[in-house]
């Protein structure tokens, strides 16, 4: 039931993200066709530009310029800054291009690319604007537009971002199982301890249990602690239910799944059935569960010392930098 629920939640999450990511992506595809386009043109199969008109601000549009010629081949990025639209223009010089030593083909060619684009505001009075398809050097110019949108990563950030979603939907569920279990195996040995110290002072096993899971000996622990909150509930239920509190014991172990509280109730149980000498045997779980969680508590030590090697080990460089920076800025 709860991974059901857990299933659903997630379910709403990511059709929450991908609309919101598909309607991310229409309006950057929208915004950047409306601004890449605003001064384009494209006619019998050239291109052109078109100014902005006289008053506006400059555009900037970006171009990948594939040039071919003289049995090479070079692609480069272009981005051309066009003047606003004026009726009497300046002459500026444009640049030529040439160069005083001698060049690479990539790099004549790269200058002549310059050359182009460095004459399209020269005269301002034009609204059209042709790219040109050949250089004067005879090299031979393909336009492409570059895709300015980022619709492919806002695209693929929601898709990555529902499979993260869709693959921690039990995240939450599995850290809670994980802690419940934890609380169940740190506070069994002192609930064995304090069970078999009742038994020995002379409580039946209903008394003693009663006492041991009733009493609000950690009022700190009530409602915070899963293992001692389960066991006031299971104390309650047989208190104003008329329940077994063996029963109610022994659902909850199954739940947990934990092994060892699996083999208490199992001796509670055989004890109730049997009448075998329960004492004796919870004295011998008792002192395992104390070892185990002896061992349990040495493994979370030299856990915790491999954890904090990295954390040492940048201590020690930043320590090294500090002490030996003054003297290499001496030298």
């Amino acid at each position: 039931m709860e991974r059901e629920d857990a299933s659903r939640r997630a379910a709403r999450r990511i059709i929450l993200i991908l609309a919101a990511g598909a309607l991310l992506t229409a309006a950057d595809i929208f915004v950047s066709r409306a601004g890449q386009g605003a001064y384009l043109l494209r006619e019998d199969g050239r291109l052109y530009m078109i100014r902005p008109d006289e008053g506006e601000e400059r555009s900037y549009i970006s171009f990948r310029a594939q040039i071919r010629g003289k049995g090479e081949s070079f692609e480069k990025n272009v981005d051309v800054a066009l003047d606003p639209y004026t009726e009497e223009t300046e002459e500026k010089e444009a640049a030529d291009g040439k160069e005083e030593k001698e060049a690479s083909a990539a790099e004549m060619a790269e200058a002549e690319l310059r050359a182009v684009t460095g004459g399209f505001n020269e005269n301002t009075d034009s609204r059209k604007v042709l790219l040109p398809e050949e250089t004067e050097g005879g090299w031979k110019i393909t336009w492409r537009e570059e895709n300015q949108s980022s619709a492919p990563i806002i695209g693929g950030g929601a898709i990555i971002l529902a499979a993260l979603v869709y693959r921690g939907r039990f995240a939450s569920l599995e850290k809670r199982k994980r802690l419940e279990r934890e609380s169940v195996i740190r506070q069994l040995p002192e609930f064995v301890n304090r069970l078999v110290l009742l038994l020995n002072a002379g409580l039946v096993l209903n008394s003693a249990f009663e006492k041991a899971a009733g009493e609000n000996k950690y009022p700190e622990r009530e409602g915070s602690d899963y293992f001692y909150s389960r066991l006031r509930d299971i104390y309650i239920s047989s208190k104003t239910a008329n329940g077994s509190m063996h029963g109610e014991f022994k659902r909850f172990a199954r739940e947990s799944g934990v092994k060892e509280l699996m083999r208490i109730s199992n001796i509670l149980g055989d004890n109730i059935s049997k009448g075998v000498n329960l004492t004796e045997k919870l004295e011998r779980e008792s002192e395992l569960l104390w070892i185990n969680r002896k061992k349990s508590c040495e493994e979370r030590g030299r856990l915790a010392e491999t954890k904090l090697t990295l954390p040492l080990m940048i201590f020690l460089i930043v320590l090294m930098i500090i002490t030996i920076a003054p003297a290499l800025m001496e030298l």
